[in-house]
C-alpha cells in the first residue's frame, strides 16, 4: 500500500469483514496507483446494486500530493466497478446500478467529471454530511463506452 494515502487502507483490510465487499488495487510497474473498495449488496435472488465505498488514486502517479482524484486513475477504478456491477447486478434500465456517497470536496468530480446523477445531501454519520450520486445501468454503460473510446480497453497481465 502506498504510504501517502489519506485513507487507512491497511487498517480497513485488517479490521473489516468483507462479506459482499472487495478492494481492488490498480498497480503499474510495482507501484499502487489507485484503490477502490466496493460492495455488491444482494437482495433475495440476486445483487441489486454496487456501492463504491472508498476511492483513492495515489498522488505520486502524477507527481502531486494535493489532488488524489487523478484522471484517468479514478476513472479506471470507477470503470472497473461498473463492469462488475453490469456483470453481477440485474436492474431495470433506469434503476440505480452504481451508487456512492462523497464528501463535499469531491462533489464536482463525480457530478462534472464522472457525470454521475447527483441525488442530494445525505447523512453519513452523526454530524457528517455526504452527497449521494448514482448511475443507472444505461448511464453506467455510457460512461464505460466514453471512457473506452478515450483511453482504450486495458489488457490484464498476470505476473
Amino acid at each position: 500500500m502506498p504510504a501517502n494515502c489519506s485513507f487507512d487502507w491497511l487498517g480497513l483490510w485488517q479490521n473489516t469483514d468483507f462479506d459482499s465487499q472487495n478492494i481492488v488495487k490498480l498497480v503499474y510497474l510495482n507501484q499502487v496507483w489507485g484503490l477502490v473498495r466496493y460492495g455488491l449488496y444482494p437482495y433475495p435472488g440476486f445483487p441489486r446494486f454496487l456501492e463504491i465505498e472508498q476511492l483513492e488514486a495515489n498522488p505520486t502517479s502524477r507527481g502531486e500530493m494535493t489532488d488524489r482524484l487523478i484522471i484517468p486513475i479514478g476513472k479506471w477504478l470507477i470503470w472497473y466497478c461498473i463492469k462488475v456491477g453490469l456483470q453481477y447486478c440485474s436492474v431495470a434500465t433506469n434503476d440505480p446500478l452504481i451508487i456512492l456517497v462523497s464528501l463535499e470536496w469531491a462533489v464536482s468530480y463525480y457530478r462534472d467529471v464522472i457525470m454521475m446523477e447527483y441525488l442530494g445531501p445525505v447523512t453519513i454519520a452523526p454530524g457528517e454530511d455526504g452527497y449521494a450520486f448514482r448511475f443507472s445501468s444505461t448511464a453506467a454503460a455510457a460512461f464505460c463506452q466514453r471512457h473506452e473510446n478515450e483511453w482504450g480497453v486495458p489488457t490484464f497481465i498476470d505476473e
